[in-house]
């Protein structure tokens, strides 16, 4: 799954969607996604894979279950982990983190 695709699903949420960080503040509920560890494999002195994880965390105000699902529906076809969530107190507010992994690999063609 490439990054592209993994935006385009992401953007079916309906709320703020960027890659890594925003340019500017958000009004909750958004989400970010990264790549966080990539490992390129292969045999015989070739490149033939690239195993990448995904990290997406899903900034709320509150605790969103609609929106956690929603985000474990999109990834259905791989093996998605969910952490715990994290409470980050902001300028007086709690904003609550959901956490989502999963990884994706992507063979490496010959160009």
């Amino acid at each position: 799954m490439e990054l592209e695709e993994i935006r385009e699903k992401l953007l079916t949420l309906g709320i703020p969607i960027a890659y890594l960080q925003f340019k500017t503040p958000q009004v909750l509920p958004y989400a970010v996604y990264y790549e966080s560890d990539t490992e390129i494999r292969g045999a015989d002195h070739y490149n033939l894979y690239r195993d990448t994880e995904i990290t997406i965390e899903l900034y709320t105000d509150k605790k969103t279950p609609s929106i956690e699902r929603k985000i474990e529906n999109l990834f259905r076809e791989v093996e998605i982990e969910k952490e715990g969530d994290t409470v980050i107190e902001q300028e007086g507010n709690d904003v609550f983190l959901t956490t989502f992994s999963f990884s994706t690999i992507q063979y490496i063609e010959e160009e």
